[in-house]
């Protein structure tokens, strides 16, 4: 894919004529192949992402797997909770961060019981990010809830 995508670009940047009846067969198979093999959306939903919410390797590999699949073309979502306090126990961090992911919305849901959750969204290399913030079911990464709350 990386590579039938590099022969498109190529392609449209030549401006001579003659080379570009030459390759003119072999870039529109390229385009082709690279245009009808995309997957359509790939959505992570995730407790850890990046930056924001790293504990252990996951956030690591997520992060870097949904930029990997942008650049190859895929059109790549990530689901996260907005935890209320991240790893070192700051809250706040999501609007002090400089990839300008904003407050949109409210969504309710019901589990046990109504439940309203802020969605905060941005696109960072051409991915797009959704945040869930909830300070009672999102209190921190991994917290210690108990087993009642843990399967909430």
């Amino acid at each position: 894919m990386a590579l039938c995508k590099q022969i498109v670009e190529v392609a449209e940047g030549i401006n001579d004529p003659l080379t570009l009846a030459r390759i003119q067969q072999p870039a529109q198979a390229a385009k082709t192949v690279y245009e009808t093999n995309k997957l359509g959306p790939i959505v992570f939903c995730t407790p850890e992402l990046g930056r924001w919410s790293t504990v252990g390797g996951l956030g690591v590999m997520v992060d870097e797997l949904s930029l990997g699949l942008r650049k190859l073309g895929q059109e790549v979502i990530v689901i996260s909770p907005y935890y209320d306090r991240n790893r070192k126990g700051v809250t706040g961090y999501l609007e002090k961060d400089p990839a300008g992911i904003k407050y949109v919305d409210n969504v309710t849901v019901t589990a046990d019981t109504k439940f309203t959750i802020g969605v905060h969204e941005g696109t960072v290399g051409g991915v797009k990010l959704a945040f869930l913030h909830h300070a009672e079911i999102f209190p921190q990464p991994y917290a210690d809830l108990g087993p009642a709350n843990v399967t909430r």
